[in-house]
């Protein structure tokens, strides 16, 4: 039933881990065709998929019924692996058919069909796909896919097994005291690396499949990433040159190079004259909804701009002499200028005309798509066309070319002169964004063709700058998405990052699905924001800070230029911090705005040069980092440290004893470094911790009492962090402390109401003089409450008084009894100024307990009365930890053995960096069952995943008694889920059964710790 066929597209990137060490490697891919599988419900259908009357696919279906539920299984007999199962089907009703895959029983997933506009099922426009990513499948195991209908007839054509490999990675990473800066930045990276088209892709497979099919010269998925709409599985060259920077810094060189080498290579196709296509598809033919006739005069010049940006960026001479690239560079700035009506004369430059014009047939001349006038000629377009002559001069004296180079410079600075002389509309006190074929302007507002002008660094980077630059800012609100995506990086460039950071802030909180957008979270960040300029060629980077108050620092790590990892950080627009991670020398060109007659390197004062930069003064020096070095540079006199690290975070409490409670946070950042922390109890300071340390045990505390914590940061300047999050913890003692709100009452009765766990009578939270109780007991006077104990506690705790929820006339007094004998009476009738009153009390051997609440004589009115955090403790117990019984039956597990004291890998149990002697080592799936004989009373353990693995693993615990869910983990945990502690009741189960489960994703590296799991009698 398995076949083997063809080999899955390798793209770059780190191999994915497997679910453990010693997991065999996935091979395939394996094809199961639905006909070849054991049905139920099913018939066969062959159906001729044809377009405009020609058959582009012939496919043998399996058919259900409409309004039954059918199926299809098989045994998988490939290798033991991690695989994407990829389900090819047909349908066209949104919900019509729903779909559900196990193996072994078990659902890995489960979807509905969508809306798709075909005729029929002959339509291959009704062709649709389904990944479930990430399944664990060895020999023998059982896949079912069943087909539940409601709306429509399933057909099901085959399953595809093919080795999972998840989107690429990057080590690229950021920090800041910016929440906002740091979230926008890693969600623009992750989505970034997801809109890559790898195999496996969830996304990829849904686009209407007639054009694919009818193209068989493009039978497999190219290296690339979308640069269009997600539901367009394809790339078009205006967007993905947008898009380049970003790629470069989160790894996928290939893929751009792959693209835009693609794009050269249909300049000289038949009839496109110069000309890219406007896109491609996913598998490299030409998309289909825009067709060659698509064309937008800056897109040519773009491209060739941001293909030397690659080159900058990696130093990788491919961009230069690639045969493709090549030729386009020099068709573009040769024919094609000349086709549209370029005309030099280096002799006589008056005599030539340098702007290139749209012809007939093109679609505009502008990137604004919609333009109100029939322009030529426009000035975005004319300012990729200066940086793409920019970009060709360098690339001629990388060459070897100098006169070539010197020739294309020179033109290069006539056309921005030009532009400076001839498209500035001195009535508007504005430039002129584009022009009609009469000649006559317009400098209205005209989106794109308005602001890229600036972008490409056309004007005269002084007034009239700063002017068209203030009449951007007062109309660039009524933009689309994909406009607004230019805006940070244009305004970063002029050095107005309070417009530059608004306008990223916007893109990042707003995390609009258009991809543009996550890569510019990136790029706009880096270049825009660090003001990083690449020269990878010649070992040199130049950076420039353009932070706000709003963020004080910010450090960008793993970037790569050329063959160097790098870290740079910027504190404030003084101070910056190169470290080469690894690499040759660099030479740094450290930035900073402003004329300055020294920059300290490392302590060291240094004569400052000056240049400008799009108009702005910087001054500058240029320093070597050697491999392993770190380099700081500061403008001015250094001031010293003055910057807080950024509040510690995910403060917990675990691992309370009688009179100690375990605490561990998250660590904080700093500009320079955290030197230690300070643990607060309240607001005493009860100890320190160094370093990057950061767990700390609190001592010498008193049994069964709730202590509150906070944890601050310390840098080296003595700078104090604001406080984590506060976390509150009981200390334990002599047997368990219990809410009396969990127990059941035997009897209760009051005069006015109902008596209420954990709400005051009236139903509000239970409040006395401020304070807010999660448990309790409130009632009204006269109230008596009755609980059977058994004898088994030992003390009676509380506070007493009057709720919040009242403020005059009350009178309570608060009585305590056990077994009719009284163990406590209020001394004076309370009131609602009356100080809470806090009572402990020896219930030891007491059977009946009985509270009572009375009026005080003078009735009941407002009487609101609440035993406020009512807890007991229970008598003292014994301690049976869970890995010295021995387990009914063999436990099922997913991978490896089920270990007793160790990890699944035969380690110390460790989770969080908390090392256990006792515990159970399991991975998903797993299921242990123990017989309790209902022997216990309470289930207590630490739950996670095991410190042996840093990624990939999802993990969710089950605990069951007697058939009975006691406790499912609320979310799937991960190697970075704080540890989660639970105490369960089990008095009078039988049967107790652990079970560790693959949150629904597959058992990679799921290596999941019972830890210090312990039963008490």
């Amino acid at each position: 039933m398995l076949a083997v066929v063809g080999t899955a597209l390798a793209l770059p990137g780190p191999a994915p881990a497997m679910a453990a060490t010693a997991a065999v490697a996935a091979a395939g891919p394996y094809v199961i065709e639905a006909e070849s599988m054991s049905l139920t419900n099913f018939a066969t259908d062959t159906v001729h998929h044809t377009w405009n009357g020609t058959t582009v696919d012939n496919v043998t279906y399996v058919r259900g019924t409409s309004g039954q539920t059918s199926s299809a299984r098989t045994t998988f007999s490939g290798t033991a692996g991690t695989y994407d199962l990829i389900t090819r089907y047909n349908g066209m009703t949104e919900n019509g058919v729903t779909y559900k895959l196990t193996v072994n029983s078990t659902a890995v997933d489960s979807w509905g069909t969508s809306r798709r506009y075909g005729r029929d099922h002959t339509d291959p426009v009704n062709i649709d796909t389904r990944t479930s990513s990430k399944v664990q499948l060895k020999p023998g195991d059982v896949i079912e896919l069943t087909a539940t209908s409601t709306g429509e007839v399933p057909r099901i054509d085959r399953i595809t097994i093919q080795e999972h490999v998840g989107a690429p990675t990057s080590t690229l990473s950021i920090k800041s005291p910016n929440a906002a800066l740091n979230d926008g930045f890693n969600w623009g990276k992750n989505r970034a690396l997801a809109m890559t088209f790898y195999p496996g892709n969830p996304m990829m497979g849904h686009e209407p499949e007639w054009w694919r099919l009818k193209n068989a010269s493009h039978p497999t998925v190219e290296p690339g990433y979308w640069g269009a709409y997600t539901n367009r599985e394809s790339y078009y060259n205006r967007d993905i040159s947008h898009q380049s920077d970003g790629a470069h810094a989160v790894g996928l060189d290939a893929e751009t190079f792959h693209m835009m080498k693609t794009f050269a290579a249909d300049a000289d196709d038949p009839g496109q004259n110069g000309w890219p296509l406007w896109a491609h598809s996913s598998y490299g033919a030409m998309y289909y909804i825009d067709g060659t006739g698509f064309r937008e005069l800056p897109s040519p010049f773009n491209l060739m701009t941001k293909a030397y940006k690659q080159y900058q960026w990696t130093g990788d001479s491919a961009w230069l002499n690639d045969p493709d690239l090549s030729k386009f560079y020099d068709s573009t700035m040769g024919t094609f200028l000349s086709g549209h009506e370029v005309k030099w004369n280096d002799a006589n430059p008056a005599a030539e005309q340098p702007v290139s014009r749209k012809q007939p047939g093109e679609y505009t001349a502008t990137f604004f798509e919609f333009p109100n006038e029939n322009l030529v000629s426009a000035a975005d377009s004319l300012g990729y066309q200066y940086q793409s002559m920019l970009a060709y001069s360098a690339m001629l004296k990388a060459r070897g070319d100098n006169a070539g180079s010197t020739t294309w410079a020179e033109r290069a600075k006539r056309v921005r002169t030009h532009f400076e002389n001839n498209w500035w509309d001195s009535a508007n006190n504005r430039y002129v964004r584009g022009k009609d074929a009469a000649g006559t302007g317009y400098s209205s507002w005209g989106h794109e063709a308005s602001f890229l002008m600036m972008l490409t660094g056309l004007g005269d980077h002084g007034p009239r700058t700063n002017s068209y630059l203030d009449f951007i800012a007062a109309n660039d609100d009524n933009l689309n998405v994909e406009a607004t995506s230019y805006l940070p990086e244009m305004f970063y460039q002029y050095n107005r990052p309070a417009e530059g950071w608004a306008w990223l802030k916007k893109l990042m909180a707003d995390k609009n699905t258009y991809p543009e957008i996550s890569f510019l979270a990136v790029s706009s960040t880096i270049d825009g924001m660090m003001g990083v300029q690449p020269d990878a060629p010649n070992d040199k980077l130049a950076t420039v800070p353009r932070l706000t108050a709003e963020t004080p620092w910010v450090e960008i790590d793993h970037l790569k230029v050329g063959d160097n990892d790098l870290k740079l950080q910027h504190t404030g627009t003084t101070a910056s911090k190169l470290t080469n991670n690894a690499g040759g020398t660099v030479n740094w060109e450290a930035q900073f705005y402003g004329t300055h007659d020294a920059i300290t390197v490392n302590g060291t004062p240094h004569a400052a040069q000056t240049k400008s930069l799009y108009g702005k003064t910087v001054s500058y020096v240029t320093v070597p980092v050697t491999a392993g070095a770190a380099v700081t540079a500061t403008a001015g006199t250094p001031a010293g440290d003055t910057i807080a690290p950024t509040a510690p975070t995910g403060l917990a409490a675990s691992g309370a004893t009688s009179d100690s409670v375990a605490l561990a946070w998250t660590a904080s950042d700093d500009n320079v470094g955290v030197t230690g922390y300070n643990v607060y109890r309240g607001t005493t300071l009860v100890g320190t911790t160094t370093g990057a340390a950061t767990r700390f045990t609190a001592t010498g505390l008193s049994p069964w009492t709730p202590y509150t914590f906070t944890v601050k940061a310390v840098d080296a300047a003595g700078n104090v962090s604001g406080a984590s999050n506060a976390v509150t913890a009981s200390t334990g003692g002599d047997g368990r402390q219990v809410d009396l709100s969990s127990l059941t009452w035997s009897s209760a009765r009051s005069d006015f109401g109902s008596i209420n766990k954990d709400k005051s009578v009236e139903g509000g939270a239970i409040r006395l003089n401020g304070t807010t109780y999660a448990k309790g007991i409130g009632t009204h006077a006269n109230s008596t409450i009755t609980y059977n104990l058994n004898s088994g506690y030992t003390r009676f705790q509380s506070d007493l008084g009057i709720d919040d929820e009242v403020t005059s006339n009350a009178t309570v007094k608060f009585e305590v009894w056990g077994d009719g004998t009284k163990l406590y009476e209020s001394p004076a009738a309370m009131t609602p100024t009356t100080a809470t009153t806090s009572i402990d009390l020896d219930v030891t051997g007491v059977t009946t307990l009985t509270l009572k609440a009375t009026d005080a004589g003078d009735g009941i009115n407002s009487d609101h009365a609440d035993w406020a955090g009512a807890t007991l403790i229970t008598r003292p117990q014994t301690r049976t930890a869970l890995s010295d019984l021995t387990w009914t039956g063999a436990p099922a597990i997913g991978w490896g053995t089920v270990r007793k004291d160790k990890s699944v890998e035969g380690n110390t149990l460790r989770l969080n960096g908390t090392t256990y002697a006792k515990g159970i080592g399991t991975h998903a799936n797993s299921t242990i069952t123990y017989n309790l004989n209902s022997g216990y009373t309470r289930f207590q353990s630490d739950l996670g995943i095991d410190d042996e693995v840093t990624s990939n693993a999802t993990v969710k615990f089950e605990v069951w008694g007697d058939g009975t869910k006691l406790y499912e983990s609320p979310a799937a945990m991960t190697p970075t889920t704080a540890t989660t502690s639970i105490d369960l009741d089990v008095t009078g189960v039988t049967t107790l059964t652990l079970k560790a489960t693959d949150a629904g994703d597959g058992i990679n590296s799921d290596h999941a710790d019972w830890a210090g799991a312990t039963l008490l009698s």
